[in-house]
């Protein structure tokens, strides 16, 4: 009886803490879109609309200012993304993917102000956006080999696999275009979108277990599995995008 009335408080309070981020988040991001003068966010996409974007690098300007008024340069930044990154790989191999979810949302939100204070600082070069490039390569990385270890003995090892995948050609069919010569921004899944998904998904996903538990029995980590089967489509999906437009872009005369 103790046990059931523990698991039911737990169901509430995880409950709770599902509509307090929803009801915080939607209201914040309504508000937002009623204000004028939104910061620039540098686009959107499907899934992250310019609105989207605009609000939450809003919320991270606070942190951008402290960082050029402290002197924190770029490269500080980026070392902070990638050894955040690798401990989120180890709170996902553990099983840890409430926290790790919003500690990879944290890696996200300091991949944005890096870019921001490096422009805003003039320390944007190119030795800069090199190091930039790889260490990204390694923090996209990090959550997905942890995954693939925590779910190593299931068949979401092969999605997390196939992510990790998908996020590398991502990447790669950008440089290699630009290598080129062409531009290639086009896609529907870019990082941000990627730090979204998986966070959001991991999280989601725990609440959603808690919540479930006392009254039916769903399989263990149902949403975390759905987002990273989805993220896995849909990166690889991006990346064919991508391909395609390159294809396209360098066939054409002026090219």
């Amino acid at each position: 009886m103790v046990d059931a009335a523990g698991s039911v408080f737990d169901s509430l309070f995880a409950l709770a803490v599902l509509a307090f981020i929803l009801i915080v988040g939607t209201s914040s991001i309504r508000n937002f879109l009623r204000t004028e003068g939104a910061p620039e966010a540098g686009g959107g996409s499907l899934v992250l609309g310019p609105g989207i974007r605009g609000w939450y690098v809003a919320h991270l300007q606070p942190i951008e200012e402290r960082c050029i008024q402290w002197g924190v340069t770029p490269a500080v930044l980026s070392y902070t993304q990638l050894a955040a990154s690798i401990v989120v790989g180890y709170l996902y191999a553990r099983g840890w993917l409430f926290t790790g979810g919003w500690l990879l949302l944290t890696t996200g939100s300091l991949d944005i102000v890096d870019g921001r204070v490096a422009r805003r600082t003039s320390g944007a070069s190119k030795r800069g956006a090199f190091l930039d490039s790889v260490i990204d390569r390694y923090a996209d990385s990090a959550a997905f080999i942890g995954l693939a270890i925590f779910f190593r003995d299931s068949w979401i090892l092969w999605a997390a696999l196939l992510a990790l995948l998908g996020g590398m050609m991502v990447s790669y069919t950008r440089a290699r275009a630009e290598g080129l010569g062409a531009e290639c921004k086009v896609g529907l899944l870019q990082r941000p979108e990627r730090y979204v998904l998986l966070g959001f998904g991991t999280i989601f996903g725990v609440l959603f277990d808690h919540i479930a538990a006392p009254w039916f029995a769903p399989p263990p980590h149902l949403l975390v599995a759905l987002a990273i089967v989805v993220l896995g489509l849909l990166v690889n999906f991006t990346a064919i995008q991508r391909v395609v437009h390159v294809w396209r872009v360098l066939g054409e005369p002026d090219a």
